[in-house]
């Protein structure tokens, strides 16, 4: 097989041509680099397109964002599939790039896990044990944005999409032997869905589990601290932890500083107390005068719901087996738990469970009968 050969695209009057030979292509593969070490939002550093005959590098770095955005259009057409592998960090990058998702994505690595592999197999073990192909990640901490970019870096840079078509071959077949195309089409939805709807800022001190135990006033201060240091970070464009850590947070509401001197004991460097020490404490008095969140965090499970939960964690584990599926795959820990509750509290515990996942685990789940219901 001869390999596709490799085009450099460094300026926009290439665009127009590049454009016109993907539009008639239905699926492309694609990846991107980028580097994302002091900023929110990752720095494109290299677009990587792939058909079943060439291979086109394109550099964000050299041709304008505004200038890029015909080839955005090109890639999110209505008619275009994207193939990529483990494409959550590219589709955020596309989110910065173009304001917009493609159509369509068929992720392999959704499609491995859905044939046996584990649910985050990587591109580099997944070659190697699906089409015997080694493939070098020398350049995984490459500086993408520094030019001009080494011989090895664009060879490798040219692998990561030389071969998913292959790979996507490969994968389709045991997906129809084993009658899973609709679960991968399905996953691969739900993935854009969730780039498509993030968590609102206002939500996402949620995520802080262990803070259930925190009074409603303290759920409040943190509800309003999370969304602050979100939108301090997205504005200015350096990472959350910048400004202060999870742990940092946390330990404000638990703690309640009143002044910068009680800062460092929290975990705040020197640099971080001088820039953000006063409106820290600032917005956690805001935060403390809200009262009450717009919701409680969820408490963990008491002894009692653990041991129900391990009964239906083993159900899932037993049907996982008989599947040949990761267990996470077929219900994540959160989806469980949820089910769960919603049993106990005489809901209907189905509504977890939609699409495939409801027509394969839900039956088994809901014969099981709970030993100390």
């Amino acid at each position: 097989m001869i390999p596709q050969p490799v085009h450099w695209i460094d300026h926009v009057s290439q665009l127009p041509a590049l454009c016109q030979q993907l539009q008639s292509q239905p699926l492309l593969a694609v990846d991107t680099e980028f580097v994302r070490t002091n900023t929110f939002y990752p720095i494109p550093g290299l677009i990587q397109i792939a058909t079943p005959t060439d291979i086109w590098l394109v550099d964000p770095v050299r041709i304008p964002r505004d200038d890029l955005q015909s080839l955005g259009e090109c890639l999110f057409a209505a008619d275009k599939t994207l193939l990529m592998h483990s494409g959550g960090e590219d589709l955020e990058l596309f989110q910065r790039l173009w304001s917009g998702l493609p159509s369509h994505l068929y992720d392999t690595q959704i499609a491995a896990s859905l044939v046996g592999f584990d649910r985050q197999t990587g591109l580099q073990r997944l070659l190697k044990e699906s089409l015997d192909i080694d493939l070098g990640k020398e350049e995984t901490r490459s500086d993408w944005t520094k030019r001009p970019l080494t011989e090895s870096q664009i060879h490798y840079a040219a692998e990561d999409v030389r071969h998913l078509f292959r790979l996507k071959a490969l994968l389709d077949d045991r997906l129809t032997t084993l009658n899973r195309q609709a679960w991968c089409q399905e996953e691969c939805a739900h993935l854009l869905d969730k780039y498509r709807n993030k968590t609102p800022d206002d939500q996402l001190y949620l995520g802080f589990s262990s803070a259930a135990r925190f009074k409603p006033e303290q759920q409040a201060a943190l509800q309003h601290l999370v969304a602050w240091r979100e939108d301090q970070a997205r504005r200015r464009d350096i990472p959350r932890t910048f400004i202060a850590k999870d742990a940092v947070l946390y330990g404000l509401v638990e703690k309640q500083p009143r002044y910068r001197g009680a800062l460092e004991d929290l975990g705040l460097q020197g640099g971080q107390i001088r820039r953000w020490g006063d409106e820290l404490i600032k917005q956690l008095q805001i935060g403390l005068e809200k009262g009450n969140p717009s919701q409680l965090i969820p408490e963990p499970l008491s002894k009692r719901q653990q041991s129900l939960y391990k009964e239906l964690r083993d159900v899932v584990a037993a049907l996982a087996t008989e599947l040949a599926l990761p267990p996470e795959v077929l219900a994540s820990k959160a989806q469980l738990s949820d089910y769960l509750l919603r049993l106990l509290q005489g809901q209907d515990g189905g509504a977890v469970f939609s699409g495939w996942r409801g027509q394969i685990l839900l039956p088994r789940l809901q014969s099981h009968r709970l030993s100390s219901q």
